[in-house]
């Protein structure tokens, strides 16, 4: 019986971040691209939108980082035979301190600023919290700030801050890096730690993230 597969990137990032992930032979694979969001639209909302777009039952929900706490909502919403994070987090408890500290002294407040106030000059801080380590990932990255609307990001700035979540998936596996920045992994409680990956090792570490991938698909 063939199954499939949905792919959901991270924030800003489309299907190439899944360009060296491999997957069992009876696994049809798809990519969810992002919608849109509303300015005011909220993440179950959201969420509900996206999970239209799944054209098959019994699916597994595979998101990076934005992706993967999408991921969890949608699984909120509709039944799903597995979700795997990779990079991310599935409830309040793991985000890290720096994220309640935006939401509590209100810089999100901030994002009411021009772009080229905030966003504009965002390249090292995305590459730091990212772990890029070669050109070619430099350069994906790069095109992905240039490519993505300002408008979305503020959405999901906002999203991903004031995210409260404590359902979890029956069927959930986490994978981590051990050395990613952005979700640090001590505040983790992942099924697989991958100890070199960063944040970015759904690109650069997909050997070890197939081989996992290989024992949780069958």
């Amino acid at each position: 019986m063939n199954k499939h597969v949905y792919l959901i990137s991270g924030m800003g990032a489309d299907e190439r971040i899944f360009r060296h992930l491999s997957f069992p032979e009876e696994y049809t694979v798809h990519y969810l691209d992002w919608l849109t969001p509303g300015p005011q639209e909220t993440f179950p909302a959201y969420a509900a939108r996206m999970a239209a777009r799944i054209e098959h039952e019994d699916v597994t929900l595979l998101g990076v980082s934005f992706g993967g706490m999408l991921s969890v909502e949608i699984a909120r919403q509709r039944p799903v035979q597995k979700v795997i994070l990779i990079s991310s987090i599935k409830s309040t408890g793991e985000k890290p301190p720096y994220l309640a500290w935006v939401r509590k002294t209100g810089l999100l407040h901030l994002l009411r600023l021009p772009d080229s106030l905030i966003f504009t000059r965002r390249k090292g801080l995305v590459k730091l919290f990212l772990n890029a380590e070669t050109a070619e990932e430099q350069e994906l990255l790069a095109d992905y700030m240039n490519k993505t609307a300002y408008g979305y990001l503020r959405w999901g700035i906002r999203t991903v801050v004031n995210w409260q979540n404590d359902f979890i998936p029956s069927s959930l596996v986490h994978i981590h890096g051990g050395r990613d920045r952005t979700f640090p992994s001590r505040l983790i409680k992942a099924d697989y730690i991958i100890p070199t990956g960063g944040h970015f090792m759904v690109y650069n570490r997909a050997k070890e993230i197939n081989e996992i991938l290989r024992k949780e698909l069958v």
